[in-house]
């Protein structure tokens, strides 16, 4: 009996998942490239007629989609540039606290908000922006500087760009934080201490030994931003819905409108496609980059 007969249960066991994982992930992904070429609304919601690339050209001539591309590119680099350095910080920090109850009380507030709904921190900040009675114009009036109260997620485009990137300050994530600190925790000891000893500062032991045997875990979060930054719009959904006007419009957001606010599932099945692409692109080319750079 050959060794994958012997152990045939075992992969009888592991049918159900894949079933599963086929039926709930994998089908959905294949029908939506299908529904990408088809003309399908609610007008003729049964009745879907093949488009071919209708729906590419459509979107591909669309100002409002071309424009969410450029709104979209501003949260990436917000997200990778200020939210990996702020994850980079404070993981750098406590690691050096060592085990101290201090760090411990650090790691458990930087990491309890990954135990909360994202739609819970994303109401708090809803809250936060209330032009009426909203913590921050509120704090503003008791200070003397109503003049400094505004509409923060409906006054213009930059308000409203700026108060959504400063939702979760202080922009520590609770998985890349704790992603780096491992890093930083199995950094042998030595090398600092050989840095120390040829009289390197405590930046250029930052920069030169500890953020350089960190690598590794900055490509791994660095994928993981791209791929959920490309796909978010749940904060520009709650907060903004898009506006003012499509200010601050994603094509995530753009997608979800697309198919279930108008009806054209068709045209939200072709954004969805344009992102994976975009999504699986970005991350091949991040991880071709980092291998080159080891």
């Amino acid at each position: 009996m050959s060794k994958t007969m012997r152990y045939m249960w075992l992969y009888a066991c592991l049918f159900p998942t894949f079933f599963f994982v086929g039926l709930f992930l994998l089908y959905p992904s294949i029908e939506a490239f299908r529904m990408s070429f088809l003309d399908w609304n609610m007008s003729n919601y049964l009745n879907p007629t093949f488009a071919g690339l209708d729906n590419y050209v459509e979107l591909l001539q669309d100002p409002i989609f071309r424009n969410s591309f450029i709104i979209l590119l501003a949260f990436l680099l917000w997200n990778i540039i200020i939210l990996q350095g702020a994850s980079i910080l404070g993981a750098y920090l406590i690691n050096y606290l060592g085990n101290t109850g201090l760090a411990g009380f650090f790691k458990v507030s930087f990491t309890i908000p990954m135990v909360l709904p994202g739609m819970v921190t994303t109401m708090f900040w809803l809250f936060f922006y209330e032009p009426g009675n909203g913590m921050l114009n509120h704090t503003l009036g008791l200070l003397g500087l109503e003049n400094w109260q505004r509409i923060w997620l409906g006054d213009s485009q930059l308000t409203a760009m700026l108060s959504i990137m400063m939702k979760g300050f202080p922009w520590v994530s609770g998985l890349g934080f704790l992603i780096y600190l491992a890093g930083f925790q199995n950094i042998d000891e030595s090398l600092r201490e050989a840095a120390r000893i040829d009289g390197a500062s405590a930046w250029k032991i930052f920069w030169t030994v500890d953020l350089q045997l960190i690598l590794p875990q900055i490509r791994l979060t660095t994928v993981l931003v791209l791929i959920g930054g490309t796909q978010q719009f749940s904060d520009q959904l709650i907060m903004t819905k898009g506006g003012p006007g499509y200010d601050t419009m994603v094509p995530g957001l753009y997608m979800f409108n697309n198919a279930f606010t108008y009806g054209k599932l068709g045209t939200g099945s072709a954004i969805g496609v344009i992102l994976f692409v975009i999504t699986l692109g970005l991350t091949l080319l991040n991880m071709k980059f980092m291998r080159e750079k080891r």
